[in-house]
């Protein structure tokens, strides 16, 4: 493509209003609380876009606007005339092409393209221009027709050089915006460096690996794994991330007692969070520590952040360290008052065991091992309970109102409890759901690790009754080994994704990922077979959990975090 420039636009001045000044605490030697604004606005027209890498700031904006001065082709933002920049550096990298702006700013670009041309990525690096050293804040978003794709988080002068990689499949129009971060425009100069669009004349095979992602390795044994506004994915223990950046993290401490800490981003605690950052949680009372007791690693299990800002908390309690426990907390880090007794709730799942004859007085334990919010506030809690006379471990759903009551509109056959029976698994492995936005659940089933049958999706709806189900099918290609499911996610448009694990003959299992149609049919769109399944790498140890970016590109987190096209 060849370059063009800016079409001529007029700089307009916003000249502050008369009236008496008060003299500043520090006089801003920059901005002086003025701004100098300029806006340009054109059509959505369509660019020269072509099949390959097209450079951005070859194409013209069909609107633009920024605070401080024109925006900038191939220079930082510099003063209040066009021309004006130096060149754009990034932590002492210069950039030959990209767009300097400042604060608060706005960039919009027609996604259409010619010769058959459609964008599928989008790339550049981004942060402060060293022009104005350590100073500045500002927030760069990335947006495809209205929805935000992606959110750098607050960049100073000191921060690290990001780098945006999103998708923009089916999009019409990217806009690049960038925000002062709630704090003033004073040096808010940001690039938007070797801006980059990948166009070609088809989509991407869905279930293909997006290689314009470098994959990364995690460290074994973690518990959640999160994606951040920035898309870096963030893993650890038993912790939820608020909105705004800072970590809850749950620590198990002694039999049935754990501890809830909040934490910045940087690692250090928040005092103002329970007492002093800290609250802890018995879900054992009465009982006394033992530190010979196999069961002393039980209390949290899980946690999940409510849209309200309170925290859910799930595991194992009750006097026998035998039952469903459910706490709820507010949001400055105190038990919930109007969640169940005191922030508590206790279930027994004594209503779903079968009574065998003869049965000797044996408690069984019930295990709260994962939570998820259902519709209307409902609490969907997923776990097992074993029958020792038998053996058998079953799995469970439990679902709560929103003030943490049984509800009993749950069925288990025509009987109002609250709970429900959904599978039966003779190894206790990993169980896993999802919650439909209409209330019903998607629940993976792992086979008899004796017979090796493979595996079953199911709906359950929200009265507790089986919908359909797919046959039971081998994760991968068809082998007589060990398959299991491990995570279940949504998509937008109601498809279901998969993930899980099968031993395909390697030292290690392999990562296997599925769609699933809404009906539960295999999405034969999916993958390179037509079967709806992609191995995802072999002996990667299995998928353990899958998170959806929002410009839909899938993340599977194994031993390593591998991204794939929607």
């Amino acid at each position: 493509m060849s370059a063009r420039l800016l079409p001529a636009l007029t700089l307009s001045l916003l000249l502050l209003g008369c009236g008496q000044l008060q003299t500043p605490v520090e006089v801003d030697p920059y901005a002086n609380g003025q701004s100098y604004p300029w806006q340009h606005t054109g059509t959505l027209a369509p660019q020269s876009l072509t099949p390959g890498t097209n450079t951005l700031q070859y194409e013209t904006a069909s609107f633009a606007r920024n605070s401080w001065g024109p925006v900038e082709r191939n220079a930082s933002n510099g003063e209040q005339k066009a021309g004006d920049g130096t060149p754009l550096t990034l932590n002492g990298k210069m950039y030959a092409q990209g767009y300097g702006v400042h604060a608060g700013s706005e960039l919009r670009f027609s996604l259409a393209g010619t010769g058959g041309a459609q964008c599928n990525n989008f790339t550049a690096d981004i942060g402060i221009d060293d022009e104005v050293g350590s100073r500045g804040s500002v927030v760069l978003q990335v947006y495809g027709d209205g929805v935000k794709l992606y959110d750098s988080g607050v960049l100073t002068g000191d921060s690290a050089t990001k780098r945006v990689n999103v998708g923009v499949v089916g999009r019409q129009e990217l806009r690049l915006i960038v925000t002062d971060a709630g704090n003033g425009i004073s040096f808010d100069h940001a690039d938007w460096a070797d801006p980059r669009l990948e166009c070609a004349t088809t989509a991407p095979e869905a279930g293909s690996v997006d290689t314009s992602w470098t994959a990364h390795s995690v460290a074994p044994n973690f518990i959640k794994a999160v994606l951040e506004p920035d898309l870096n994915v963030l893993v650890g223990g038993l912790f939820v991330r608020q909105p705004d950046s800072k970590r809850l993290v749950i620590t198990n401490t002694t039999s049935g007692k754990f501890e809830v800490a909040r934490r910045f981003a940087d690692g250090t605690l928040d005092t103002g969070y329970g007492q002093g950052g800290r609250i802890v949680t018995d879900f054992a009372p009465g009982q006394t520590d033992n530190p010979n007791d196999s069961r002393q690693s039980y209390g949290a299990n899980d946690a999940l952040l409510q849209p309200d800002g309170k925290l859910v908390v799930v595991g194992t309690g009750g006097n026998q360290l035998s039952d469903f426990a459910v706490a709820r907390y507010t949001a400055q880090g105190q038990l919930d008052t109007t969640f169940g007794q005191s922030g508590v709730v206790f279930t027994s799942l004594e209503p779903l065991k079968d009574p065998q004859p003869n049965d000797p007085a044996v408690f069984s334990t019930d295990r709260a091992q994962r939570v998820f919010l259902g519709p209307d506030g409902t609490l969907v809690v997923l776990g097992t309970y074993e029958q020792p006379t038998l053996p058998r471990i079953a799995g469970a759903i439990v679902r709560y109102t929103a003030n943490g009551t049984l509800d009993t509109t749950l069925l288990k056959g025509l009987r109002p409890i609250g709970m429900t029976q959904v599978s039966s698994d003779a190894t206790g492995g990993p169980l896993t759901l999802a919650v439909e936005p209409n209330g019903d659940m998607i629940f993976g089933a792992n086979g008899r690790a004796t017979t090796y049958v493979g595996v079953l999706v199911q709906r359950i709806r929200r009265s507790g009754l089986y919908g359909p189900s797919t046959p039971n099918f081998f994760l991968g290609p068809q082998s007589p080994h060990a398959n299991v499911i491990t995570d279940l996610t949504l998509q937008p448009d109601g498809t279901i994704l998969v993930g899980g694990r099968a031993d395909l003959g390697g030292v290690l299992p392999s990562g296997v990922l599925v769609r699933l149609n809404p009906d539960l049919s295999f999405d034969k769109t999916f993958g390179p077979d037509g079967t709806g399944q992609v191995v995802t790498a072999a002996e990667s140890g299995g998928i353990q959990k899958i998170l959806l970016q929002p410009d839909g590109k899938i993340v599977a987190v194994e031993n390593t975090v591998r991204r794939f096209w929607p």
